[in-house]
């Protein structure tokens, strides 16, 4: 899920309005945005209720219902809509996320293991681990 976020803040970059970010290079950027946001979505949909009870700040159900609307209704997205996502509410997602798999490293809910493993894989490498890791 960091990993999508940080792409999507990537792709975002650059771009002052919805219509240039719509618009450019064909929509590849607009497109690969909603497909990260979906994969946050589903991401988000398979953790467990323990999680999501002790994390009940967390936006899940907003997280859970984009992705729906994303899924079932893709070529009617407003892209407006994505556009506020991609440059705003994403930057609020990151930080929370980050401390949502942290705190649930510290207790033993995440595998520290498959973690180190990511930190070694060239497709994460937008994921600050160091923030995620923790201190030994």
């Amino acid at each position: 899920m960091l990993e999508s976020v940080s792409k999507i803040e990537i792709y975002g970059s650059g771009f002052d309005n919805a219509v240039d970010f719509f618009q450019h290079d064909d929509q590849a950027k607009f497109n690969a945005s909603l497909l990260l946001l979906l994969n946050i979505g589903e991401q988000i949909g398979k953790l467990s209720d323990e999680i999501r009870l002790r994390n009940a700040s967390f936006p899940f159900n907003e997280i859970r219902g984009l992705r729906n609307r994303i899924a079932h209704d893709y070529t009617g997205i407003d892209y407006e809509m994505v556009f506020d996502i991609v440059k705003k509410d994403i930057l609020d997602i990151k930080p929370l996320l980050t401390s949502l798999i942290h705190d649930e490293l510290l207790i033993g809910k995440f595998n520290i293991e498959e973690i180190r493993a990511a930190a070694q894989s060239p497709f994460y490498k937008h994921i600050d681990f160091n923030k995620l890791l923790p201190k030994e």
